[in-house]
């Protein structure tokens, strides 16, 4: 029989590839082949894998996110910004990843930091959670 519940245990993980040069440019990708492709031959580039790994959402996380993302004008007109669900639902679900500033220390995932990730790594990070999650968590 099929469990209808979502377990707190309920698990999945993100593996995702980053590219940088020796000007600190970024490039990111989930799979590292990808990534390789879109970079310049001619160039060196420093390429590391890395893991996070989130809860799975339940219809209570929906909810929660559709108070955070929607919001209404004059209450009539619905407003909803996509990137602040994105990052919304990652700060949400995320229960562990692998990341480290640039000594080597271990940096938590809590939103604050979530904040601070580079837009490309944030971006190919959310997208697979929504591949995963669905858009808004349906």
């Amino acid at each position: 029989m099929q469990d209808l519940f979502v377990d707190k245990d309920d698990q999945f993980e993100v593996e995702f590839y980053v590219a940088t040069d020796k000007q600190a440019n970024i490039w990111a990708d989930l799979k590292e082949n990808t990534l390789k492709e879109i970079l310049d031959k001619s160039e060196r580039y420093e390429i590391k894998k890395y893991n996070a790994v989130f809860r799975q959402p339940s219809f209570g996380d929906t909810i929660g996110l559709y108070d955070n993302v929607f919001s209404t004008i004059d209450g009539a007109n619905i407003r909803m910004n996509p990137l602040a669900a994105r990052y919304k639902k990652i700060s949400l679900l995320i229960k562990s990843w692998d990341l480290a500033d640039k000594e080597g220390n271990q940096i938590e995932p809590t939103e604050e930091n979530i904040g601070k990730l580079h837009p490309i790594v944030a971006n190919v990070l959310g997208i697979q959670v929504d591949i995963i999650t669905g858009t808004f968590l349906a």
